[in-house]
């Protein structure tokens, strides 16, 4: 069976929430949980074989905004990642930007490969630990 794209529910709170768990900023299942409720947060979960295995987030206006992506601690380098977002950006069909910790290095390398541009740099951005984060932008 192929990895499938759907939209994020309440019923995948659980799942996504234990993946984002030990992630510096990673979102909770209560803030998984009301993120359903904001009309301007588009989210999307892949499935492989019916189990959960990766999860996107959109700040949804004129433009979108990637504000995670997260792929299951077991299932990393399979792709998934890729799938989620390629699909996700073609649905969306908008602009999209994002911000990535600058040692993220497979982040950065996927987000380039699928078009985005390194727009600048934001030093101390992020915490836990302090790091200046990279944005990027990928246009239509």
């Amino acid at each position: 069976m192929l990895p499938k794209v759907r939209p994020f529910t309440a019923a995948d709170v659980e799942t996504v929430g234990d993946m984002f768990s030990g992630i510096p900023d990673g979102w909770s299942k209560n803030a998984l949980a009301e993120s359903l409720e904001n009309d301007s947060i588009k989210s999307f979960v892949l499935t492989d074989e019916d189990a959960v295995v990766a999860f996107a987030a959109y700040l949804v206006a004129d433009d979108a905004e990637l504000v995670f992506i997260v792929t299951d601690k077991t299932k990393l380098r399979r792709g998934y990642g890729r799938i989620l977002l390629a699909e996700t950006l073609t649905a969306l069909n908008l602009p999209c930007v994002l911000e990535v910790r600058e040692s993220n290095t497979p982040a950065t390398k996927l987000y380039e490969s699928l078009g985005f541009k390194l727009l600048g740099r934001r030093k101390n951005f992020y915490q836990n630990p302090a790091e200046a984060a990279l944005i990027y932008k990928r246009e239509v």
